[in-house]
């Protein structure tokens, strides 16, 4: 008997990470002959571009329109199983087994939104459902749309997160059980080889932290700049690389004003070709998403998982990373990579990384080994594990 399963995705258009998952797992599906996939989405999913962008051949799926949650909701009835793998959706399942792939929870952590919720039901407590005068009736609704929802969780069989962070928080916010499916991680072209020049590169996106989670450019470039002036870097270059934005354009000057004179480049908004390049020469990576961030309010602002950790791997760069959430759970401490948990540490690390190139060599190795855990071919095993559970 063949199965019928429904991928849904509002953004197949952008070949993003949560499009790459879901393609992934999408084209991993429909080479089986005992499974029927169909893509839910607004627009027909472009073979090609999937082809070219995301590495995926979806030309064995089918596609069915489908344009938000409610429309959704709808589709997953005609499916055996429903995977929703929309970011933010809250898309209630009626299918008999479905899965939500979750790149972080949505339900905000803040303390006051967690304030306004327990206020809100207190008070709809209080109120009940009796008849009430119009001016007390508006107020009970008012205090229904502040709760925060979450009733549609219990719609899933199961829940998917891309991390262990991740799944902890799902726990916590969503009090659902949640699994672990790492994203799958392909190798960037052309694949590396070359490592070890002096290099140390810095790989993700120019956000500016007044808008809230960032990578934090401005505090590593500190650091490498009191590293500059110790002569622990004598002969080193530090390159910062990643997409920007209108909104972080002040943010990306600043950071180039202040490396003015050093040995520093910055490369914004650089194709992918770059990137492989870079990386394919590199020898270190840092990384610092969650520096400074309270992780109780705002654990949205650490890094969910790390791709750009495990392409840098990939590469045999070794990654000198902020020791919590996603990246922690990546890089084995001292085998193929280091954590750090201040920028003082950060710099000491990375003198004595940098002063040792026969540990370097070793760690490069593991780096590439542990990268295999988190590629194509793991993530499909580890689907089919699902899938016999």
């Amino acid at each position: 008997m063949v199965k019928r399963v429904g991928i849904y995705n509002l953004y197949w258009s952008t070949y993003g990470g949560g499009e790459q998952v879901a393609g992934t797992l999408a084209a991993h599906l429909a080479r089986r002959e005992d499974i029927e996939v169909t893509l839910f989405g607004p627009e027909p999913v472009d073979i090609a571009a999937s082809r070219a962008r995301l590495g995926i051949d979806l030309s064995g799926c089918r596609w069915r329109r489908v344009c938000d949650d409610d429309e959704a909701s709808e589709a997953s009835a005609d499916t055996d199983l429903f995977v929703n793998g929309t970011y933010l959706s809250r898309t209630v399942s009626r299918a008999p087994e479905s899965w939500y792939y979750v790149h972080f929870p949505s339900v905000p952590t803040g303390v006051r939104a967690r304030r306004v919720d327990r206020v809100a039901r207190a008070g709809l407590r209080v109120l009940g459902e009796r008849p009430l005068p119009t001016a007390l009736d508006g107020v009970r609704e008012g205090l229904r749309r502040r709760r925060l929802d979450d009733t549609w969780t219990g719609s899933y069989t199961r829940f998917l997160a891309n991390s262990a962070y991740t799944a902890s928080w799902v726990e916590r916010l969503w009090q659902a059980p949640s699994g672990v499916l790492h994203p799958p991680v392909r190798p960037l072209e052309p694949e590396a080889g070359s490592t070890g020049e002096r290099l140390i590169v810095v790989l993700g996106r120019f956000f500016d932290p007044v808008y809230g989670h960032s990578k934090k450019q401005d505090a590593l470039l500190e650091t490498w700049l009191s590293l500059e002036e110790r002569g622990a870097v004598d002969g080193w270059r530090l390159v910062m690389i990643g997409g920007a934005d209108g909104r972080s354009r002040e943010y990306v000057l600043g950071l180039k004003r202040r490396a003015i004179g050093h040995r520093v480049d910055l490369r914004v908004n650089a194709p992918r070709s770059e990137v492989a390049s870079l990386l394919s020469r590199a020898s270190i990576m840092w990384h610092a998403a969650g520096l400074g961030e309270d992780p109780e309010r705002h654990p949205d602002r650490f890094e969910h998982f790390g791709i750009a950790v495990v392409e840098a791997m990939a590469a045999g760069v070794v990654p000198v990373v902020f020791g919590s959430a996603g990246p922690a759970e990546i890089v084995g401490h001292g085998r193929d990579g280091l954590h750090w948990h201040d920028l003082s540490d950060l710099a000491s690390q990375t003198a004595e990384l940098i002063a040792d190139p026969e540990r370097r060599s070793s760690m490069s190795i593991a780096a590439r080994e542990r990268a295999l855990d988190f590629g194509v071919e793991a993530f499909g095993r580890r689907v089919d594990e699902l899938l016999e559970e």
